[in-house]
């Protein structure tokens, strides 16, 4: 089960990569029925596709603050992209409340549009509680 995870995860970097996806952000492809995690140096996020009760897709899962500082205002968004990679939607979403060092927290990008893969990234943060 654990090598699957790590092969999934392997292809999924590759593919972020292939698609020009380099960036000090977290951005990573999906394919839908994927759950992906990773990190950046900075955040970990675990994301899969879902939808909302009305039939909307939905991106969601959890933002790990993997240092010892605190952070507020995480901004994440989430790109729909289309069979040759290509974004099609693009949408974000604040994530809720303060991320402690080593803290995490739940976050949620409805879409307007499915596609056959998916770009997840944290566009910002504020650094919070660190005796500033």
């Amino acid at each position: 089960m654990r090598a699957e995870a790590s092969r999934r995860l392997a292809a999924a970097l590759l593919l972020a990569l292939a698609l020009g996806a380099c960036s000090s952000h977290v951005v990573l492809y999906e394919k839908p029925g994927m759950s992906v995690s990773y990190t950046d140096g900075r955040f970990q996020i675990e994301w899969g596709t879902a939808q909302t009760k009305q039939g909307q897709p939905l991106i969601s899962g959890y933002i790990t603050n993997t240092r010892g500082g605190g952070v507020t205002n995480l901004r994440v968004q989430a790109q729909t992209l289309d069979a040759q990679g290509q974004v099609i939607d693009t949408a974000s979403a604040l994530a809720p409340g303060y991320v402690g060092g080593f803290g995490r927290t739940y976050f949620e990008v409805p879409l307007e549009k499915t596609g056959p893969g998916y770009r997840v990234n944290v566009l910002s943060w504020d650094p919070a509680g660190n005796g500033q």
